[in-house]
């Protein structure tokens, strides 16, 4: 059991609230205890029975979570001739309905412009919009000397995640090996981290004209095209330049089981190299693809087949991939049929910023896939210890901002366009049974959501300055 006692007369006169009776998760303790929230912090767990606040919160019966972090989601974003339709307002609140109260978003590096521009620009495009805090992972695109040389900058304003990709030539987006290694390296010296799409581009240009030329061009053929195996040549090249340059390597949405293979292999002989995966991987293969409505799953890395997924479970389960994140990239409907006869023509992704939650409770908890413990260190605390947002957030320890979840184990809902509350005017979630339902979130001790209601005040959510923390890796 966990006791924090208060000092009687130490309270400053700030706002109190208390949430009593529920089942709390700190660390690998899952007990009922009692929380106090003063300001915009947690100040103390345990046994607060006769302690007066000035709001009183009755949990019984449902479990108290640290505030949800995704470190993967993919605002504004503009791909394939279009751009996704969750911004800082619609985005920011189909995250507080699933339970994030803090994202990280992804910012292409601007042709002509400083590499500090992508910090700005997202500065602007959240004002007045996001009611949940945020962060930036600039992209690096053109690794010309100059930008380079910027990456201390970045690393000192709060955003000291870069991210490359492997893949996307012809969207020019694609940096080669070299320009990896230069990276790699400059990042290690700045003391930031690189995240890397990892897929092989010189596959999935030789396979896409191919297929198309034969007339493959249904929704299947998009993970026919980019084959697991392209993904582990691509996870174990850059691998070996995290093994060369001693920097610390973050491949994001992996959906490989070679992948797994190859990141617990590294990780065991001390290199550091960290791995996550995204919600969809796990709730969905590629059947999906052959559905006639198939262009709803085409995201990359693909779908893959049953056993590739039982063995992403096993990575969750066993350490090897240490977060899950949503990957959200919420293109319409009439964006997606773009590629209805075609599938090199949709645009990749899928929206899930709101289901992450629910659906691994669900799905994995609910199931005994992992314990509740594993759930909020896959979503909350490892996003945050990785991501240089720990002590502030992903937990409930006194001191860290009073980020809460609300969560009804019992409850039995269907989870489909009508339950959720993303911009998007489709869903790739329709008509799934799902066990544990949030009933109310808090903010920094705001009460933002309760129940099917919002109540945050726009442009209320503030830009998280960021600093890594290199002692943790073996903690994940």
């Amino acid at each position: 059991m966990i006791f924090i006692h208060l000092r009687e007369g130490k309270l400053a006169k700030k706002r109190t609230i208390l949430i009593q009776g529920g089942k709390i998760v700190l660390g690998q303790i899952v007990a009922k205890q009692d929380i106090l929230i003063q300001g915009d912090k947690i100040r103390a767990i345990g046994n607060l029975k006769g302690h007066k606040a000035d709001q009183l919160f009755d949990a019984e019966g449902l479990l108290v979570l640290p505030g949800a972090v995704d470190t993967h989601v993919h605002f504004n974003d503009k791909f394939m001739n279009t751009i996704s339709v969750h911004d800082y307002d619609t985005g920011t609140r189909a995250a507080a309905f699933g339970g994030v109260t803090s994202i990280v978003d992804f910012s292409n590096q601007i042709p002509g412009k400083p590499l500090i521009q992508t910090i700005e620009a997202k500065k602007e495009e959240a004002k007045g919009k996001a009611i949940v805090d945020w962060g930036v992972h600039p992209v690096i695109t053109k690794p010309t000397t100059k930008i380079l040389k910027e990456i201390p900058l970045l690393v000192q304003r709060g955003a000291p995640t870069i991210k490359c990709y492997m893949t996307y030539r012809s969207e020019g987006l694609m940096v080669g090996d070299k320009d990896l290694r230069r990276i790699m390296e400059a990042l290690k010296n700045a003391g930031g981290m690189l995240l890397v799409h990892a897929e092989d581009n010189d596959t999935i240009e030789k396979n896409v004209p191919r297929m198309i030329e034969e007339g493959l061009t249904a929704p299947i053929y998009h993970a026919r095209s980019r084959p697991p195996d392209s993904e582990a040549m691509a996870i174990q090249r850059c691998i070996q330049l995290a093994r060369e340059t001693q920097a610390r390597l973050f491949i994001v949405h992996m959906a490989s089981a070679l992948g797994v293979e190859l990141v617990g292999q590294t990780r065991g002989d001390g290199y550091d190299v960290i791995a996550e995966t995204c919600t969809h991987y796990l709730i969905f293969t590629d059947r999906m693809l052959e559905r006639d409505d198939g262009i709803k799953w085409i995201c990359s890395p693909p779908l893959r087949n049953p056993m590739i997924q039982e063995k992403l479970w096993k990575g969750v389960r066993d350490g090897r991939i240490s977060m899950v994140t949503s990957d959200d990239a919420a293109y319409s409907w009439a964006a997606k049929l773009c590629g209805a006869d075609r599938f090199d023509k949709c645009p990749n992704g899928i929206p899930g910023i709101e289901v992450r939650l629910p659906l691994l409770y669900s799905e994995g908890v609910a199931k005994g896939r992992i314990s509740l413990p594993r759930l909020v260190e896959l979503i909350s605390t490892h996003p945050a210890l990785l991501f240089g947002l720990a002590p502030q957030k992903g937990t409930l320890t006194p001191g860290a901002d009073a980020d809460i979840v609300l969560f009804d184990p019992r409850a039995q809902w269907t989870m489909n366009q009508e339950s959720l509350h993303m911009a998007t005017d489709w869903s790739a979630y329709e008509n799934i049974p799902t066990t544990g339902k949030i009933t109310k979130v808090f903010s920094r001790g705001d009460l933002i959501i309760d129940g099917d209601r919002c109540l945050a005040r726009k442009g209320r959510g503030r830009y998280l300055h960021r600093k890594l923390d290199f002692s943790v890796r073996t903690s994940v």
